[in-house]
């Protein structure tokens, strides 16, 4: 009888590993966020996520719905991630980090549970956790009318719903979908553990300057192997087995 391991390792369809992207910001560009996040060894979580993100304010940080995100799409297709989608939110830089699916479940990351939003007049799972935490406000809501923070930090489905996501159209042409983001998320910030990752991203041009200041910020990311996002999956291959750049294309350098 055959482990699901040894048949699930040769699926293409699914990925072993999550990838962490970074954007520009107010703290920074891109590139200085990832830099940042090595120095610290720590993925701040800025925003908030879920259907009671609007919320954030009013809960305590027990309950916080801000969340670190990683995406489940395979490694040698991280390159459409950043490609300017329409609909799309967000906007990602090609510089990131690599963990596998193991770590992040080891670290207490989780998928997100997409509910679908999309046909209307059906009663999705979306709409019963947007009224249960429509109750939760209500219990928490004390004679004068002020929402006390402390009840409503003590009702369970705050402690769920950074993990839900709509999947659907949402607003202004925008859209979200299970398809391509396959999204897990870690509530709070995410401490690194450089040998639990698995690459570092960034563009191919950069790479020299970038080990060079990694290393100064720790030896240790000296041994990570670095790709580029949009390389094709046996570029990164020959990166990650450390094989030199002059033996990793199709037309070798003349002797």
């Amino acid at each position: 009888m055959t482990a699901i391991e040894n048949l699930l390792q040769r699926r293409t369809d699914l990925s072993t590993f999550l990838v962490h992207l970074t954007r520009d910001g107010m703290q920074g560009n891109a590139r200085d966020n990832l830099l940042a996040m090595a120095e610290d060894k720590f993925i701040e979580a800025r925003n908030p996520f879920g259907p009671a993100s609007k919320y954030e304010p009013l809960l305590a940080d027990s309950v916080s719905q801000k969340a670190v995100c990683f995406t489940e799409t395979p490694l040698e297709h991280t390159w459409m991630m950043l490609e300017k989608i329409n609909g799309r939110g967000v906007q990602f830089e090609p510089y990131g980090l690599v963990i596998t699916r193991a770590t992040a479940r080891k670290t207490g990351c989780n998928p997100v549970w997409y509910t679908d939003i999309t046909v209307r007049g059906r009663t999705w799972p979306a709409k019963n956790i947007n009224l249960m935490i429509d109750n939760a406000l209500r219990r928490a809501t004390v004679e004068d009318g002020r929402i006390d923070r402390t009840l409503l930090a003590a009702d369970p489905v705050f402690q769920i719903t950074p993990y839900f996501e709509q999947m659907g159209p949402i607003s202004n042409g925008r859209r979200k979908e299970f398809w391509w983001e396959r999204e897990w998320r870690h509530i709070g910030g995410y401490w690194i553990s450089i040998p639990r990752i698995v690459a570092i991203l960034a563009p191919a041009d950069e790479h020299g300057d970038l080990r060079d200041r990694l290393s100064d910020i720790d030896e240790a990311w000296e041994r990570r192997p670095l790709l580029d996002p949009r390389w094709g999956l046996e570029r990164a291959i020959t990166a990650l087995a450390d094989v030199s750049r002059g033996d990793a294309t199709p037309f070798p350098d003349p002797d």
